[in-house]
This record gives structure tokens, C-alpha cells and sequence, in this order.
């Protein structure tokens, strides 16, 4: 014998929007960015220092909350994905890093 059961449910979608700009979300997420710097930072190739050294969570937060790490160099694009250049025998020349994905990754905590 089966019943069916229907259950509403109301979303406060304000509440939500809200909770993602409170300080105790906004603390726990700048210190998961944070992490993200510190393992980006640990594996990122060198040559120079400054793709390393340009690896740095962004301040402040978005208009959604949300909490931003960048590496500020103009060739980071570059580092993080590789380009198509091969040398004479077809190796790549600069293969990707993945230096910020893997990070974001590594630092993640329980998600």
C-alpha cells in the first residue's frame, strides 16, 4: 500500500543572498583562498619569481561573495594553460602547469 506525500517548501532566496555575504562565510572563505595562495605559490614553476610572486588572493569580495585568487602577470594565462609552441622533434616548449587549478583543488577542505 503506498500514500503520496507532498510536501512546499518556500525559499527565502534573500536569506540565502545574505548568508553568502555574512562575516563568519566570508572569514571561512578567505582563509580557503588563502590556502589556495600558499599551495599556488609552493608549486609554481620559477624562472624569474614573478609569476610566483604575483599569486595573491584579490581583497575584499564580490557583489555575490565570492572571494578571488589571482596571479597578476601578464603571461599567466601562459603559465597556467601552455601555449602550442613545439620544438624541433614536436615536444611542447611550455606545457601547462595547471598551477592555480591544482591548487584551488589541493586547498579545497570538504567540499
Amino acid at each position: 500500500m503506498s500514500s503520496d506525500i507532498h510536501v512546499e517548501v518556500d525559499v527565502d532566496e534573500e536569506a540565502i543572498a545574505r548568508l553568502a555575504l555574512a562575516r563568519e562565510v566570508q572569514a571561512d572563505l578567505e582563509a580557503r583562498m588563502d590556502r589556495v595562495v600558499q599551495v599556488a605559490q609552493a608549486i609554481a614553476p620559477v624562472r624569474t619569481g614573478r609569476y610566483r610572486a604575483s599569486i595573491r588572493r584579490v581583497p575584499g569580495s564580490g557583489p555575490d561573495g565570492e572571494v578571488s585568487v589571482e596571479a597578476n602577470v601578464h603571461y599567466a594565462i601562459y603559465v597556467e594553460h601552455g601555449t602550442r609552441q613545439t620544438d624541433r622533434t614536436g615536444r611542447a616548449i611550455h606545457p601547462p602547469r595547471y598551477t592555480l587549478s591544482t591548487a584551488l583543488d589541493a586547498a579545497g577542505g570538504d567540499h
